[in-house]
């Protein structure tokens, strides 16, 4: 009766304020009466689902004004779940009210048209970050910064300032809050883009996060930003791309510019209902995914026909397209088929895997978009059927005019990123793990030693202040495993956390709980279950459980199922939903219902943990590990029960001598008519081979691939079936490459001029060769280069020729210790003979802005060579020592 008396008193006072602004001459943030009453119906659905949380997220709603009722319901109507149960009218309202503020103050403020302010300034989200109040902090540091521009001369500007605070630097996969990420001063590209897009909104410029999902010419993805400008002249607004937090003399430019034009699929998000002119991918009632590629890649219409077995058309099926990246076929897009069997999706040149599946029946076929734009599948294949299937797959060629700058502006440009390194640079050399022992501010501790406290101090970065008040509240020597509590947390963790929020999870120790310390470890010890922003749930979902009547794993496992429903839509941006928040809410999406689920039972003392890389659900009530489903007629089972065993053993004669995962090969299990990558990288697990696994009986795909310089790729699918109870044998098998692939073999002059006379290729290479390095400007594309020749040091070290390396000046190179940086050479980059040569030679253009890496013969035969971002490089190269 609450809930429904709730509802209607709400619906009461909609109506009223409604007839009472169509009276005023208020002015309405939504114009458009249609859109207006849509957006109202939307909200009112969401006060019913969000009932249990009403007090903390609707209670004000009839104190606002006109337009900011109608922003608020807006932004209420189609937050995902997340936000619906983790943050408050407050909040809302505070980001709602500086929106209106840069909209007002701003110059361009009354140039954004209403609907592309309503979606692309006003959202508070850019995608699964973790929130905080950077819009309130970055409008007021910028609002003097940006006075007297134009609207794109701000946006360059607001870049240049995101640079000042913002490096790139590879995480993982969990998206920080934009100020977290500049506490810290580095983040992956994901995170680059969600600081730079909150901080152009922030003063009325609209913004976007874009992305490349996967590259197809090599493995790996892209974030980056695009802007709305207006432009006096047309009097009309454009979008325009940047790199975020990698500032240039214009916008339309970017290092990602020639990689993009090879995409297959760039995509963003529209925040609400939209109705743009941009293709939609995929439309929901709360959010629309466009795509994009146009802007960046030649692109053709690809339409696939799906029939059945007699070769009728098939309405309905699920038609997934897929790239191949990171050794499995990453699916782009689904398209459900139309009553003609059609489903059609706009790509770019290169070669697709469409996979298509009604649920009983699958098939698939390789399309090559550059010779056929139609194609027709047949569902001809059954769950069950053991077969190999090879595939050769080729992505698009290169195809972009860059924007170009002079000079002059190139060189203004240069000064500036050179400031602003170091301007980043001081703030980073207060951290006090680049300081003196004496400097830190933490206590000697008993429970620590020297060297694990400077490890949590590198770890910590800027976050320092937080975990050492944590320290300094622990010094004195307890059973509490404080070094191993620490370390269950991830580096990204040690980044964000609070104090506050470290004291929350503290347990008590093994001893005490009468648990292994194998089992306390794991399952009781750590306040990080899979993914999810760490908050201080532990006491307060314990006493939740303890009003519930909630004592045991039983009765949780029906709790749950009584009490939270399982959405998988609603929450759309992937963020997961805190412990508490799913209690609160009882909506949730199933990842964050596991979540929920183990923290609980960690909150009643109840060890438990998520193998994140099947997505299965452990508990240990009485010291041993039994499975939890929540599947039809699921039951807990002890880990032995109803498993198989996967033994997988690498092939003799591999092209490829230590395959990775994710890297060169995947485990993929039959799900829903596809198949779905199980997680297992950097996992110990599949360290070395053989290994063996145990898995849940099923239908699995083992997909490897071998990429060459080129981005080409030799793919293997070897599809089977893992009875109940069956130990089965699988080799990781890895194709040759096609011989003779990749470039011509180029022969460079033997001799060349440097400082002092003349030197000779000979002199550099000895007996073994060379590899030449230009690190170009130094920007992602680089950085990820020296990752991976850092990677690579051993058999670097086995190979034991010279490494002649160039880099910008400024660049630490000798701290990176590559093997042969002591005698490579180190001179400011287009500087250089050898590379003017290599450059002329190989056909590269100058300025070199990209990575190049040749490997160079003594008598100056260059037999592999690279130009652009690629990942793999380093590996590729090595096939040839």
């Amino acid at each position: 009766m609450r809930r429904i008396s709730y509802f209607f008193i709400l619906l009461g006072i909609s109506v009223c304020l409604m007839v009472t602004a169509g009276c005023s001459k208020k002015k309405h943030f939504i114009s458009d009466k249609n859109y207006r009453t849509q957006v109202h119906e939307d909200y009112l659905n969401r006060t019913q689902l969000a009932e249990g949380r009403s007090q903390a997220l609707f209670a004000g709603m009839d104190t606002l004004g006109v337009r900011e009722r109608e922003a608020m319901e807006f932004l209420y109507a189609y937050m995902p779940y997340s936000d619906l149960a983790d943050y408050d009218f407050a909040y809302f309202l505070k980001q709602v009210r500086y929106a209106f503020k840069a909209q007002q103050e701003m110059a361009w403020g009354k140039e954004v048209p209403e609907d592309i302010f309503r979606h692309f300034v006003l959202p508070y989200r850019v995608n699964n970050e973790n929130l905080d109040t950077a819009r309130m902090y970055m409008y007021e540091v910028l609002k003097e910064r940006v006075k007297g521009l134009t609207m794109e001369e701000a946006a360059l500007e607001v870049n240049h300032w995101c640079h000042e605070h913002v490096a790139y630097r590879g995480a993982d996969a969990r998206t920080s809050a934009p100020l977290a990420t500049m506490k810290t001063s580095l983040g992956r590209c994901g995170e680059e883009s969600t600081f730079a897009v909150a901080a152009l909104r922030s003063v009325g410029i609209p913004a976007r996060q874009c992305y490349t999902p996967r590259w197809a010419h090599c493995d790996d993805n892209h974030a980056w930003v695009e802007v709305w400008v207006y432009n006096p002249e047309t009097k009309a607004g454009e979008w325009k791309f940047l790199g975020a937090c990698e500032p240039d003399p214009k916008l339309n430019m970017g290092w990602f510019a020639e990689p993009s034009s090879r995409c297959m699929m760039v995509h963003t998000k529209a925040f609400g209902r939209y109705h743009g002119d941009e293709e939609v991918v995929k439309g929901t009632a709360m959010y629309s995914e466009l795509n994009l590629l146009s802007h960046y890649a030649p692109v053709c219409k690809a339409v696939v026909t799906v029939t059945d077995e007699s070769g009728k058309p098939k309405s309905g099926a699920q038609v997934r397209f897929k790239l191949y990246n990171y050794a499995e076929y990453y699916t782009l897009a689904t398209i459900k088929s139309d009553e003609q069997g059609k489903a059609c999706l706009t790509t770019g040149l290169g070669d697709l895997l469409v996979w298509a599946s009604d649920g009983e029946r699958f098939g698939y076929a390789k399309m090559d978009t550059r010779a056929n734009k139609e194609l027709t599948i047949k569902l001809d294949h059954q769950v069950g059927e053991e077969y190999v299937e090879n595939l050769d797959i080729v992505p698009p060629a290169p195809s972009c005019e860059l924007t170009k700058a002079t000079d002059e502006e190139q060189a203004a440009n240069g000064k500036r990123i050179e400031y602003e390194d170091s301007v980043r640079g001081a703030y980073v050399a207060t951290f006090w793990c680049n300081r003196e022992r004496s400097e830190w501010g933490v206590k000697a501790n008993a429970n620590i030693t020297e060297e694990q406290m400077a490890e949590i101090m590198r770890r910590c970065e800027g976050n320092y202040e937080e975990i050492a008040q944590f320290l300094n509240r622990h010094t004195e020597k307890t059973d509490f495993p404080l070094y191993s509590y620490l370390k269950s947390y991830s580096d990204k963790d040690m980044r964000d956390i609070t104090a506050d929020v470290l004291e929350a999870h503290i347990t008590e120790p093994a001893a005490s709980s009468q648990l292994s310390a194998a089992v306390y470890e794991k399952g009781l010890l750590p306040a990080r279950v899979s993914n999810e922003m760490v908050r201080g749930w532990r006491k307060g979902l314990g006493e939740a459980m303890e009003r519930e009547g909630v004592k045991t794993v039983n009765q949780l496992i029906a709790w749950v199922k009584e009490n939270v429903k399982v959405d998988d839509t609603g929450n759309y941006y992937n963020c997961p939903i805190s412990p508490m928040g799913v209690y609160e809410l009882r909506h949730s999406d199933a990842h964050s219902r596991d979540i929920f689920f183990v923290a609980a039972c960690r909150s009643m003392g109840i060890p438990s943990y998520m193998d994140n890389a099947t997505d299965q659900i452990f508990v240990a009530p009485d010291g041993e590990w039994t499975e939890v489903s929540f599947a039809e007629g699921g039951k807990a089972e002890k880990e032995s029960d109803g498993q198989s065993s996967l033994t997988v053993k690498l092939s003799s004669n591999q092209p490829i001598a230590d395959p990775q995962y994710w890297k060169h090969y995947t485990i993929e299990r039959y799900e829903d008519g596809d198949f779905v990558s199980l997680d297992y990288e950097d996992d110990e697990r599949v360290a070395t081979f053989p290994y063996t696994l145990t898995l849940k009986p099923g239908y699995y795909c083992l997909s490897t691939g071998n990429r060459d310089e080129k981005g080409s790729v030799r793919s293997r699918l070897e599809f089977f079936e893992l009875r109940e109870g069956e130990a089965k044998e699988m080799e990781v098998m890895i194709r040759n490459l096609t011989e003779g692939a990749g470039d011509e073999v180029v022969t460079i002059d033997n001799g060349f001029e440097v400082i002092g006379g003349m030197a000779t290729i000979e002199d550099y290479a000895g007996e073994k060769g060379f590899i030449f390095v230009s690190l170009g400007d130094y920007r992602e594309p680089s950085k990820h280069l020296v990752k991976e020749l850092i990677e690579k040091r051993e058999q670097l070290e086995r190979w034991g020729g010279m490494i002649y390396l160039l880099a910008p000046e400024g660049v630490p190179a000798m701290s990176w210790d590559i093997p042969g940086a002591d005698v490579a050479i180190w001179r400011k980059s287009l500087d250089d003979p050898l590379e003017k040569m290599l450059v002329k030679e190989l056909g590269i253009s100058e300025p070199v802005v990209y990575p190049v890496v040749a490997l160079v013969k003594g008598d100056g035969r260059v037999t592999f060579h690279s130009n652009g971002y690629k990942i793999g490089v380093v590996e590729q190269m090595l096939r040839q020592l």
